[in-house]
């Protein structure tokens, strides 16, 4: 673990973080102090190793300023994603750099113990090839399969059989560091987006993922915000078609009952086979983890255009419920950024322009908002690599560890 650091001296590691390699005397004026405190500041965090000085900028008169950078070797974050017979871990340097990504078979044995063996076994192999130790965590991120409550306890996980087993207590009473454990609900790639992905020059970013489910995740100066019980973003439950598809959470016509991926595909099954494409009634024959995915693909890429088709029909109608979720994310957090991601988006630029075009017919004052609508650059299904990077964000905006008291 680095050395712990004074609240003036983080600001500027913060800024360094957020911007990238930048020339000492450009933090006076992010920050908006004296020159000689930034020097100050910059002296102790070079000394106690968590930034480097990593180049010069200047080729023209005058003498070249020196860059300075976040330390990659000060520490890293972990993310270690349970699934139902694999795990998956990957490592994120300090400086948010993603440097390793593995996967391994589950074993037989899943019971708590057995898992968190598993877990260290292959967290401490996925450290070892990003050049780091256990005790360079300066954040971990598990993920089950299952339900967590906001302690980090799993309080159901059919896929391991566990019940109210305290998972994050045990990982941090094993590693030291923060642990945040969540569940398979939870859309970690907004801080993936921000930090390695589509938002990273963002000051601002909703990331709306729509595909097994439907969300819009915040992240404001590289903080995610979760809310007071973990739920931020679940635009998925908000009645958009009220009487119409019964949601599992217990209304008729969540947004993610009407448009989600597996939505959308009880739709096209009830919509008669000899009306639909040779390629979509193909698909609808082929069972896949997850099947939903190459329905709905094959059902946009080969949408027929025509008044009176039912496919084209029905993907209008959902096209207009997802146009609905994304303006609601709009206008309520107001980003520089929105990245679309999950499989509805995936390979799919012409959804992606009828979202736009539709979000300038439904979010006020668009045209003075310089909004940039992209599409996701980070993998939709990359929970390991989501979570390193969103452990990576929270220490950030939230360093309780390493700042000194007073």
């Amino acid at each position: 673990m680095p050395a712990k650091v004074r609240a003036m001296d983080w600001s500027v590691l913060q800024v360094i973080h957020r911007l990238g390699a930048i020339p000492q005397h450009r933090l006076a004026e992010q920050i908006g102090r004296q020159r000689s405190t930034i020097n100050g500041a910059v002296q102790r965090l070079v000394a106690s190793g968590w930034l480097s000085r990593v180049g010069q900028t200047g080729s023209g008169r005058g003498r070249p300023a020196i860059l300075l950078a976040v330390n990659r070797s000060s520490g890293c974050f972990a993310g270690v994603d349970i699934a139902a017979h694999q795990l998956h871990a990957a490592v994120v340097a300090a400086d948010g750099t993603l440097l390793a990504h593995t996967s391994a078979r589950l074993g037989d044995n899943r019971s708590p113990a057995g898992v968190t063996d598993q877990v260290d076994l292959h967290l401490r192999g996925v450290l070892s090839r990003a050049g780091f130790a256990v005790g360079n965590l300066l954040g971990l991120w598990a993920g089950v399969n299952g339900a967590v409550d906001s302690r980090g306890v799993v309080v159901t996980c059919a896929s391991l059989g566990w019940h109210n087993e305290p998972f994050r207590d045990e990982l941090h009473g094993r590693y030291g560091c923060d642990v945040l454990v969540q569940g398979a609900s939870a859309t970690m790639n907004a801080a993936a987006e921000a930090l390695l992905g589509a938002g990273r020059d963002a000051n601002s970013l909703v990331y709306y993922h729509a595909g097994r489910g439907i969300s819009a995740r915040f992240v404001q100066r590289g903080q995610p915000l979760a809310g007071a019980t973990q739920r931020a973003g679940e635009i998925g439950h908000v009645v958009v078609a009220p009487g119409l598809a019964r949601c599992p959470c217990g209304n008729n016509g969540c947004l993610e009952a009407v448009a989600s991926g597996p939505a959308i595909v009880a739709a096209i099954r009830r919509l008669p086979r000899r009306r639909l494409p040779d390629t979509v009634r193909k698909t609808l024959t082929v069972t896949a983890e997850d099947g939903a995915a190459p329905i709905v693909q094959a059902a946009f890429r080969h949408r027929v255009r025509r008044r009176r088709d039912p496919l084209n029909a029905l993907l209008t109608e959902v096209t207009g419920y997802l146009a609905m979720g994304a303006a609601m994310a709009v206008a309520a957090y107001d980003p520089q950024v929105l990245v679309l991601g999950g499989y509805l988006f995936e390979d799919n630029p012409a959804l992606r322009r009828e979202i736009q075009d539709a979000l300038r017919r439904m979010v006020l004052d668009w045209d003075n908002r310089n909004l940039r609508v992209v599409a996701g650059e980070v993998l939709t299904q990359d929970r390991a690599v989501g979570g390193a990077a969103e452990v990576c964000q929270r220490f950030w905006a939230n360093p309780r560890g390493v700042l000194m008291p007073g």
